[in-house]
């Protein structure tokens, strides 16, 4: 009986340790949990399963940001101190450039010494700097990448294109005018006249005097039904014979009808939109021209007692360049150059697509005389000839699409995105010129820009008694 008691008090004691060993365990497992959540898991966990546990991190590399992904990469003191000390201009220079400085922007660096304001923008496989131009802002590539806008998502590096960053930049930056010209278009003096505006770039707020062709003796003529072509470059008496812009459709570069037409002096209730300089020595002309005709020629003007610039009639297609032409505010939408196609069919496109628009808000483009000399460097002209190939196989349908082309929209901006839309559905840029559009849409106003209201049908021609 003792030793029954024994044994009993002895069991009772061992489950006590047993219960108090629990106890302590369950205690510690709580505790291990708050302290390290992952650690007490791991140690429940049963030990036949794989690839639960956890382990230290180590920090080091597992992927890394693309350069051309970083917005400040390579930036510099001077950038940022230029961003800093950024100009407003109401009259903006834009270039873009992938060469040293030339005589021609070193030209175009004067006129910041008459209240104008000087942008070029860089490419990638461009000189790093620009200083020995006056007064430029050089967007460099770093700067470019710093900058807001949404274009830059959609524009490629080492295309022609480039150019619109430098648009934006001087829109954003008060600009009222722009003369959109090239490194190799060379200003004859310090000066850049502007149809409709005094010496000091003051807008006289008047009629303004042109010439105008008499577009009535090529009716039943036209492109199709009423719209039709103009080739302004005989009217302004070259030196070198026929000769056309590049870009004018050439199955119509021989036809009698689009060329040296009568001119009359007629008014405009106000200055063209888009005044474009012809460039004597050599012109803007295409590859064909370049290839079986001799260089150089000149302009020597409309024929004497007619006002100087030539007016396209509305209905009238020609097309103008990037390389020496003036726009005013209401033109500024138009001055998108599309990225997918080659650099020598972008202005072209654009000034196609832009002038089709502009008779919606009731103005037209003009033709000045030379105010530039294009000191071309060396081209290989089958190179050009081949980059040419939209223009040559292309230009003739794009007009006809144009020509029968209508909207309803009630807004310039919609009808901007629908005529984008319809030359990627027919093949004349891709989509991504259209993603283009909309962004340049949405930077304008942000930017502030205020597009232009629809004026279909409202273009003032008054004849002159001049």
């Amino acid at each position: 009986a003792q030793a029954s008691r024994v044994a009993s008090s002895a069991g009772s004691s061992m489950r006590e340790l047993q219960l108090a060993r629990a106890e302590a365990m369950r205690c510690c497992a709580a505790l291990l949990f708050l302290l390290c959540p992952g650690l007490a898991g791991a140690a429940e966990a049963p030990s036949s399963i794989s690839g639960v546990s956890g382990k230290r991190f180590s920090g080091e590399v597992i992927r890394e940001v693309a350069k051309e992904e970083l917005s400040f990469a390579g930036i510099r003191r001077s950038d940022l101190k230029a961003m800093r000390e950024e100009k407003q201009c109401e009259r903006w220079i834009v270039v873009t450039s992938i060469f040293q400085p030339s005589p021609a922007t070193r030209k175009l660096g004067e006129m910041t010494q008459q209240g104008w304001c000087y942008v070029v923008v860089a490419d990638k496989n461009g000189p790093p700097d620009y200083d020995d131009v006056e007064g430029v802002v050089y967007l460099t590539v770093e700067r470019q990448r710093a900058l807001h806008f949404q274009i830059m998502n959609h524009l490629p590096w080492r295309h022609f294109g480039r150019k619109n960053v430098g648009f934006l930049y001087a829109i954003a930056h008060g600009a009222k005018i722009i003369y959109d010209t090239d490194d190799d278009n060379r200003l004859r003096e310090a000066r850049i006249p502007i149809l409709g505006y005094s010496e000091q770039w003051e807008p006289l707020g008047a009629a303004v005097n042109i010439s105008r062709p008499r577009v009535e003796e090529t009716q039943g003529q036209s492109l199709v039904i009423q719209p039709g072509l103009l080739n302004p470059y005989p009217s302004f008496r070259p030196t070198c014979g026929h000769i056309w812009p590049r870009g004018f459709p050439l199955d119509y570069v021989q036809k009698p009808f689009t060329f040296n037409m009568t001119l009359e002096a007629a008014k405009l209730d106000r200055p063209p939109a888009v005044q474009q300089f012809l460039a004597d020595e050599d012109p803007d002309v295409d590859a064909i021209f370049r290839l079986t005709r001799p260089l150089p020629c000149s302009f020597e003007g409309l024929p004497e007692g007619s006002p100087e610039l030539m007016a396209v009639p509305p209905k009238f297609f020609t097309p103008y360049n990037a390389q020496a032409t003036v726009h005013l505010y209401e033109a500024f939408w138009g001055l998108l150059l599309p990225v997918t196609v080659h650099g020598r069919v972008s202005d072209i496109w654009r000034a196609y697509l832009a002038q089709k628009l502009l008779w919606d808000i009731g103005q037209v483009i003009s033709f000045a005389p030379a105010h530039v000399v294009h000191d071309r460097v060396a081209h290989d002209y089958l190179k050009d000839f081949q980059s040419e190939q939209d223009l040559q196989l292309k230009s003739t349908a794009m007009v006809s699409f144009l020509a029968t082309w209508t909207s309803d929209a009630p807004t310039l901006v919609e009808r901007i995105e629908q005529l984008w839309a319809a030359l990627y559905s027919r093949g004349f840029v891709e989509l991504g010129d259209v993603k283009l559009a909309q962004a340049w849409i949405r930077d304008l106003l942000s930017v502030g820009y205020e597009f232009p209201e629809l004026e279909v049908g409202k273009i003032m021609w008054d004849k002159s008694e001049l």
